[in-house]
């Protein structure tokens, strides 16, 4: 499970995600749609912290990969001067608390017994980044190959390097993979001479190739010339029939239509709806979402 919880991401002044919260479970596939900016690449690249947030937390099989976010936990809250500094005031716990959240009234320091409740919260639900990472299999918008790379090596080059699988296990795991997407005559190319099409299902099966247990897809196929679209989408639906937990972004509404499990949709940084497809495409309720869908199907 990815637990993402009231996340904000801001970039300078401006705000790109605003009190985000969804959770992704074991066998899901989460399709994330909506207007350019509306912060859906953002919030993806937060799950694995190619972006780090600005405030919430991200929970993966119940680890934090994030920093410790204080709002979050009103029991390190209690422990602050500025909650003690209310409560001498006279106001009661609720809005005590409900004032420090609304106004962001936490400093940087609030006391050493506010610091350690934030470093113990850390030792005790923390997970690597790196660790987490293996568990998270990212592709991109522009492949991301190694052009000096042959298919094999840019297949087997994570799995050695981080000592997960020996050259001849992260090899045939390698061919395995090609011959499933019928590319293993190319597995001594480089990717300089193979279309988008192929450099896009060789960058899926790159990530596959960690054994991952989720795997984020963001707009897979928006670089994609027309014609090799179909191709990618279609080793994406295998991917979902095999049961494995997916989050795409993507622009491709027949696909979110027929894949997913649920769709969000994304406007002015926040979830505006969600549901299943069918609620989503066949019964919108939001004019932000009758409006995009009347401008994209």
């Amino acid at each position: 499970m990815i637990a993402v919880k009231n996340l904000y991401k801001n970039f300078g002044k401006t705000q790109v995600l605003k009190a985000v919260s969804t959770t992704v479970e074991k066998g899901e596939k989460v399709v994330i749609i909506g207007p350019s900016g509306s912060g859906k690449s953002t919030l993806l690249r937060c799950m694995n912290l190619l972006e780090e947030p600005t405030y919430g937390e991200i929970w993966v099989e119940n680890k934090l990969i994030t920093p410790v976010d204080p709002y979050l936990h009103p029991e390190i809250i209690r422990l602050s001067k500025t909650y003690g500094r209310l409560k001498a005031e006279g106001r009661t716990d609720e809005d005590a608390i409900a004032q420090i959240k609304r106004d962001d009234l936490l400093k940087k320091f609030e006391g050493q017994a506010f610091s350690r409740a934030v470093r113990q919260c850390k030792r005790d639900n923390s997970l690597d980044i790196n660790l987490a990472r293996r568990r998270i299999g990212m592709v991109f918008q522009h492949f991301n190959l190694f052009n000096n790379k042959t298919v094999l090596d840019n297949l087997t080059l994570a799995p050695v390097t981080l000592k997960l699988k020996t050259k001849e296990e992260a090899e045939e795991l390698a061919h395995q993979l090609l011959k499933r997407i019928g590319l293993d005559d190319k597995a001594k190319d480089y990717p300089s001479t193979l279309s988008g099409g192929q450099k896009q299902r060789i960058a899926i099966v790159r990530a596959l190739a960690m054994t991952p247990d989720y795997m984020l897809f963001d707009e897979p196929t928006s670089a994609l010339d027309p014609e090799m679209v179909g191709e990618v989408l279609e080793l994406m639906k295998e991917l979902a029939d095999s049961g494995m937990t997916m989050v795409i972004v993507t622009h491709e509404m027949g696909f979110a239509r027929e894949v997913g499990t649920r769709v969000l949709f994304m406007a002015d940084g926040q979830i505006a709806e969600e549901g299943t497809p069918a609620q989503i495409f066949g019964d919108p309720q939001s004019p932000r979402l009758q409006e995009f869908l009347s401008k994209v199907l």
